[in-house]
């Protein structure tokens, strides 16, 4: 799988351009990535000579377009959604209605906790 970050959201990479340069008699390889058909295209107009690897994302899918902060990638979010495989890691995942409830629960808690000392 390969993907790349706009801002926090996730986009599956679709095509991967390599393009050969020469820098005062030396050979190096730049690498960019598309994730568009129409991004390619612009890539292509710009590096006519790239080569063009189509990259498969088959099964990752449902990841594209998905929202993972700094935080969450730091603690492994992505890795955990990606071993977990799309069924169970949306099963794991409560709604914002149901992070408000525990909160409003938890805050219930400690205020009775609070009260009754």
């Amino acid at each position: 799988m390969k993907y790349r970050f706009y801002g926090d959201e996730l986009q599956l990479v679709k095509y991967e351009l390599t393009v050969q340069r020469d820098y005062g008699g030396e050979q190096l390889t730049d690498t960019y990535t598309a994730v568009t058909e129409a991004e390619k295209d612009g890539l292509l107009a710009r590096y006519p000579s790239a080569v063009v690897t189509e990259i498969d994302n088959t099964g990752y899918e449902w990841l594209n377009g998905m929202v993972f902060t700094q935080d969450q990638l730091k603690a492994g979010e992505l890795d955990r959604a990606i071993a977990m495989g799309q069924e169970a890691y949306t099963a794991s995942a409560m709604s914002q209605d149901e992070i408000n409830a525990m909160l409003m629960l938890e805050i219930a808690e400690l205020k009775a906790g609070v009260n009754n000392e």
